[in-house]
């Protein structure tokens, strides 16, 4: 080796040492980055009696509920309006800095007043006091009061320091008031904030140091935050590495708050070297700048043994964060009186990572007791794999084993793990009710720690019970908190088909489209697939129905319709025997299309057989009201015939039986077909009996 290699080397290998976090020196020291005391702005939540309801809050993910106080007196002394407080807080200094409350007010039947408005905020044992311009004077209808509070410079040692903010005023005045006169302050919406500007500390972030498995390298960094895991799930969030934003990382749950794993594969072209990695964070969207902390990584690619996939973090991670999920539903009877129902299920995100993190950690004992994993019993094949940072077959297996079957096990893996309400995806209540239901899983192909997609496919079987309410799905989210939901959005698809022996006595939806269609050889209730996204939509959607005998059967409701119709015709017809039919063919068209609209769009069948009786008497109505015609109208009418279409009139002439006068020898045409008839002589006008 040459004498200038040397020093370079040794200059290199100086270099990475004394960069912590370094995967060639092994676990370093955390490094704390982010964030010195910031101003932010707190908004009131909640109730703000006496009874700590009111809550401060610097996420606008919690605005949501309106609260309201009313003064509807006249005052002469300091009066309490409004309590809020900080429930935790995080430790850390705070500066000299003016803060400010903001609370929307309206004034109500009176034409003004005259208020002193007033603010104190305490921080553990100290007070501030501030007060708003004097003497104001507030004019009727909505607006704003701002009070500013010049706070010194403090520390907070611990996070069960209470900050409480209170609203008072003094000597209002209402100005000509009316019955009902009061100053109404409200707070905790979107539309309607109130907000405390304060400049306090919120959350550390504590690099810790780097795993790398061959390009895919794993940065955990711990927001430390009095706000526990909501500093990451309220918030607004945006990983960078050397500039370029990187958007896979997950989450799991920490004692100190939320550590966040970025997960991030090296492209082909990177080089071992520093690498800068950057986390920003915002509570509000509206927030002007953000939290932003960092640090510079030694990163040695192909470390690790070189599997590529991701890397598997020792905590469980959370599944808030916003997943999707597609449901997909198919139901067909099956011998006569048997329900199939295939539900496949898939979902990404977060739920998808922690379904995977789960699979790695199957009968692991020294998980919380309340995890789902620590229940999955495992075997001597998930012993030799778990926590080898990688989904095995094995491991697969033993989850659709611990599911199938069991369906005690099913129910509380999808209620308290994937957060879904099992009867009401099943169809089946109580869930015990389906026939040994198995459970498939797919991971499509990542074995890695990943929020790509996971597929869970449940097949069961129910006996079919008549008359008997069921549903096909309904309103099978869980509640979930509106500021960090378990599932964001919700895809939905269903078919179920029934046999020509077994249909519906009815079927009803609420909050989705759907359809539901009768043909001879089964009845088919569709849902096309749609997409659900608000709380409202995602709160109520449901499609429900219930069996019928075999009365409602579509064949044997097509022959019941049939006979019905079979039967109103017969009558009809033999009644305009001798009566023009025109009226008739009309009002049989009407019904025509009443029964089919009626059959194939499967109406109950009560309601369809009344719809085709109703029209049926009113053909018959109309068979009974027709006049019949007289000699001289048919005569009329075949004139009229002969002279418009002379060949096919001469033709007709000549089916028609005739007769010829005695006295003047004119040959007549007999157009009725009743006998005795008389008819007049079209030649002499005699009266001619036909017998």
């Amino acid at each position: 080796m040459g004498t200038r290699t040397v020093p370079i080397l040794m200059l290199f290998t100086m270099l990475f040492a004394f960069i912590p976090m370094s995967p060639l020196v092994g676990p370093a020291e955390a490094q704390i980055t982010c964030c010195d005391s910031f101003e932010v702005s707190y908004f009131l939540l909640g109730e703000g009696d006496e009874s700590d309801k009111g809550q401060l809050s610097p996420f606008s993910a919690d605005l949501g509920t309106e609260a309201e106080a009313w003064v509807t007196n006249s005052v002469t002394q300091l009066t309490e309006v409004a309590r809020w407080r900080l429930p935790s807080v995080s430790t850390g200094d705070f500066p000299d800095a003016t803060w400010q409350l903001t609370i929307p007010y309206e004034v109500v039947n009176a034409v003004g007043m005259q208020a002193n408005a007033s603010a104190e905020v305490k921080i553990g044992g100290k007070s501030w006091y501030g007060s708003a311009t004097v003497p104001p004077q507030y004019i009727p209808g909505e607006a704003t009061i701002d009070i500013s509070i010049e706070i010194e410079a403090g520390s907070i040692h611990s996070s069960g320091e209470l900050v409480v903010v209170v609203l008072s005023v003094q000597t209002l005045v209402f100005a000509s008031p009316g019955d009902d006169a009061g100053v109404r302050f409200f707070w905790g919406t979107e539309e309607n904030r109130g907000w405390l500007d304060a400049n306090l500390p919120l959350l550390d972030m504590d690099w810790q140091p780097a795993q790398v498995n061959g390009r895919m390298v794993s940065i955990p960094v711990v927001l430390r935050s009095g706000h526990g895991s909501a500093i990451w799930e309220k918030s607004i969030s945006e990983f960078k590495v050397d500039g370029i934003v990187v958007d896979s990382y997950i989450a799991t749950v920490h004692p100190l708050g939320a550590q966040v794993y970025l997960q991030w594969e090296a492209p082909s072209s990177a080089e071992d070297g520093v690498y800068e990695v950057n986390l920003s964070l915002r509570v509000d969207p509206d927030q002007v700048g953000a939290f932003t902390g960092g640090f510079s990584y030694a990163l040695v690619f192909g470390l690790g043994g070189g599997t590529g996939m991701g890397i598997f973090p020792a905590d469980e991670p959370l599944r808030g964060g916003g997943s999707e999920l597609s449901v997909n539903i198919q139901a067909d009877i099956e011998q006569g009186d048997r329900l199939r129902r295939t539900t496949i299920m898939e979902f990404n995100g977060p739920m998808a990572a922690w379904l995977r993190w789960g699979l790695d950690n199957i009968g692991n004992s020294s998980l919380n007791s309340l995890s789902q994993w620590r229940a999955v019993d495992g075997n001597s094949a998930t012993e030799a794999s778990r926590n080898n940072h990688q989904v095995d077959e094995a491991e697969i297996l033993a989850l659709e084993n611990h599911l199938s079957g069991r369906a005690s096990s099913l129910k509380r893996f999808l209620f308290d793990g994937l957060m879904l309400e099992p009867e009401r995806l099943l169809g089946v209540e109580p869930i015990e009710a389906a026939a040994a239901p198995t459970v498939n899983i797919d991971v499509q192909g990542e074995y890695g720690f990943s929020s790509s997609s996971v597929t869970l496919t449940i097949e069961s079987l129910e006996n079919v019970k008549i008359g008997e309410r069921r549903v096909l799905f309904d309103n099978f989210v869980r509640p979930q908190p509106s500021a960090t939901p378990i599932w964001a959005k919700l895809t939905l698809e269903a078919h179920m088909t029934t046999s020509m022996m077994l249909g519906t006595a009815g079927v009803e939806g609420s909050g989705i489209d759907y359809s539901h269609k009768r043909l001879v050889l089964a009845e088919i209730i569709t849902v096309p697939q749609q997409t659900l996204s608000t709380e409202d939509e995602l709160a109520d959607f449901s499609v429900v129905y219930a069996f019928g005998d075999i009365t409602n059967a579509p064949l044997t409701a097509l022959f019941e319709s049939l006979a019905v119709l079979a039967l109103l015709g017969f009558i009809a017809l033999s009644l305009t025997k001798n009566k023009p039919r025109t009226g008739v063919w009309m009002t049989a068209l009407l019904l025509a299309v009443v029964w089919g609209y009626s059959y194939f769009f499967a109406l109950p069948l009560m309601f369809m057989l009344g719809a085709v009786s109703a029209v049926g008497l009113l053909m018959v109505a109309v068979a009974i009201v027709t006049p019949r015609p007289s000699a001289e109208d048919t005569a009329a009418d075949d004139a009229a015939f002969i002279t418009i279409m002379p060949a096919k009139g001469l033709r007709r002439a000549k089916r028609i039986p005739k007769v010829n006068c005695p006295a003047c020898g004119e040959s007549n045409l007999i157009h009725s077909k009743q006998r005795p008839v008389r008819i007049p002589c079209c030649g002499c006008g005699a009266r001619l009996r036909v017998g």
